[in-house]
């Protein structure tokens, strides 16, 4: 992944001249008692080190033309596989040492600087030697400048070192110090949302966002099994490095802008730089190409998905599609596969059981750690539990209905990560009769009399084979204690009929599609105050194969009083 940037070459050193004296200006602005001439002296050697970074860079890696994004000034295509770049030259190395050597000497002395406190953990990041980096963390937590500055900086530094936990909880002390209007401008996720919502986000307050972005980082978290959500610690170290390079020089050229902003916001803070010269008609042209973290990935849902009555299965998240809005690259995850999967739920009193069934069967996925079933609730706490091996099953017990349940497979070996997601409504509450998710189970030996015992017997997917005989398991809530006749339903309906199916329909050329259709009366007692269970057999052979909606209404008094569904591929 690249970003190139076009520059006259007289129009680059015009810029790096002007920058020392521009920042001298932005020193008058620091603490009453910071010497103008020490800050000017950090800047200076700022940009200094940045200009002989730019000037040293590699040539040839990365081609001109493509553009998969245009960005104001800036073009940007995706590579799926990273150019190897050769090593820093020594002599930027031994720079940086000195740059990070002066700006330490400097923070001693003004130790309420915010920019001078940022520099000293942004270049201990920036390069590649493992002892500075390591070091970030320390020099961040030691910080002595504005409160809220310092947690942001120690959230950049745990976010770099794969510490999730440790960067989510110092974001979210960050954003809690921040005075209103500057947190406004730091959880604006504007950028990262699709055309139609991002029109309907931009025309809210600040407080009325609040909604939009808790949805989006509920659904846009790239994993359960990490201690935090990583997108979003990742989105904020994006924050904070484009309030750095809109106050310093930066290896780009040029000036920085609102079109190099987002472009930072939506794809990320490159790894490495490199160049390209060429002759135009005119004067020298130099382009530098920011290679950005790849392979990256789309972590955000489907633009439906953020209505909040939607419900989804795991097609609602297309992680590899090449012009998404913004792309994440989790530390050590460099692929992403599919995982097959079934989830439920069941209600036990005031809490929800939630069951899944799982299949990750990659190629990839050679040593695999355990798969994590993970939920998260209304509120946005999350929920977890392991289960040994790649394929088997789950149960989870949480105090409310999740919004969002999945399961997540990692192979740290080969950086794969299996994962699927189902975004839920709620179940029924309050209703004088209710019902349960349908799971669907292998009905080859018979019919189970409990969700643990369908649970053993369950498809860990939503596709099902013809030729095989297919178990439907649910519960019923709010059955009269002594027992009551209540009418049952199910349907089994297609629901990808194309147009050019239809019109063939119309015209009888094809046959109409007839759905499966049975009905019966159920009144067998159940316990009191316990769930009726109830489990049937479908036989699907006469079924044409594709997508279909498994659909169970129960009835009471010739009204319907509780319906459940699950959409499925039958092959």
């Amino acid at each position: 992944m690249h970003v190139a940037f076009l520059a006259f070459a007289f129009q680059l050193q015009v810029a790096v001249a002007a920058r020392p004296a521009q920042q001298a200006q932005g020193a008058s602005a620091t603490h009453a008692a910071d010497s103008t001439r020490d800050l000017k002296a950090a800047r200076s050697a700022q940009s200094t080190f940045e200009f002989i970074r730019r000037s040293n860079l590699p040539e040839g890696f990365g081609g001109m033309g493509r553009c998969d994004v245009q960005l104001g000034r800036y073009c940007w295509w995706y590579d799926e596989y990273p150019i190897k770049l050769p090593p820093e030259p020594n002599s930027i190395v031994r720079r940086r040492i000195n740059l990070i050597a002066t700006l330490d000497s400097l923070g001693e002395l003004h130790p309420g600087d915010d920019w001078i406190a940022a520099m000293r953990v942004h270049y201990r990041l920036d390069g590649k030697d493992a002892a500075l980096t390591a070091s970030a963390d320390t020099v961040a937590r030691a910080c002595r400048a504005t409160t809220w500055w310092c947690l942001a900086l120690v959230g950049y530094a745990d976010h770099l070192l794969g510490q999730a936990a440790a960067a989510e909880s110092a974001f979210t002390g960050a954003l809690e110090k921040m005075p209103d209007d500057e947190r406004c401008k730091w959880q604006d996720i504007s950028v990262l949302l699709p055309s139609n919502t991002r029109h309907y986000y931009e025309g809210l307050s600040c407080s009325a966002r609040h909604a939009v972005e808790d949805r989006y980082w509920i659904l846009g978290r790239p994993r359960f099994s990490s201690g935090g959500n990583e997108w979003r610690s990742e989105f904020y170290v994006r924050k904070l490095q484009a309030r750095l390079a809109n106050q310093s020089t930066t290896p780009q050229a040029g000036s920085w802008g609102r079109d190099a902003e987002e472009l930072l916001l939506r794809y990320g803070w490159p790894t490495g730089w490199s160049k390209v010269e060429r002759m135009s008609a005119v004067v020298p042209e130099q382009s530098v190409i920011g290679h950005d973290p790849s392979p990256s990935f789309n972590f955000a849902p489907n633009e439906a998905l953020y209505d909040t009555s939607a419900a989804s299965q795991n097609d609602a998240w297309d992680m590899k599609v090449r012009t998404a809005e913004a792309r994440f690259a989790p530390r050590m995850v460099k692929r992403v596969a599919p995982l097959a999967m079934q989830i439920a739920r069941f209600r036990r009193g005031d809490s929800t059981l939630v069951v899944a069934a799982f299949k990750a069967s990659d190629d990839s996925l050679l040593a695999a750690g355990p798969g994590v079933l993970g939920v998260t609730l209304p509120d946005g706490t999350i929920r977890t539990i392991e289960e040994t091996g790649t394929t088997g099953t789950a149960m989870l017990r949480v105090d409310h209905s999740p919004l969002l349940a999945g399961v997540d497979v990692t192979d740290s070996t080969t950086s794969t990560l299996a994962r699927s997601r189902a975004l839920m409504r709620p179940l029924a509450t309050g209703t004088p009769l209710s019902v349960s998710d349908l799971l669907l189970f292998n009905a080859e030996n018979g019919a189970p009399e409990s969700v643990g015992a369908a649970l053993e017997k369950a498809i860990p997917s939503d596709t099902l084979y013809r030729e095989r005989p297919i178990g439907v398991y649910w519960e019923t809530y709010g059955v009269a204690d002594q027992g009551e006749a209540l009418d049952v339903a199910v349907t089994v309906e297609r629901i990808d009929r194309s147009w050019l199916r239809g019109v063939r329909q119309k015209l009888k050329l094809a046959d109409p599609d007839s759905p499966l259709r049975l009905h019966w009366s159920d009144a067998r007692p159940t316990e009191a105050g316990e769930a009726l269970s109830r489990a049937i057999s479908l036989r699907l052979g006469n079924l044409e194969p594709g997508k279909y909606r498994i659909t169970m209404a129960l009835s009471r008094a010739d009204q319907v009083a509780a319906t459940a569904s699950r959409e499925v591929e039958l092959r």
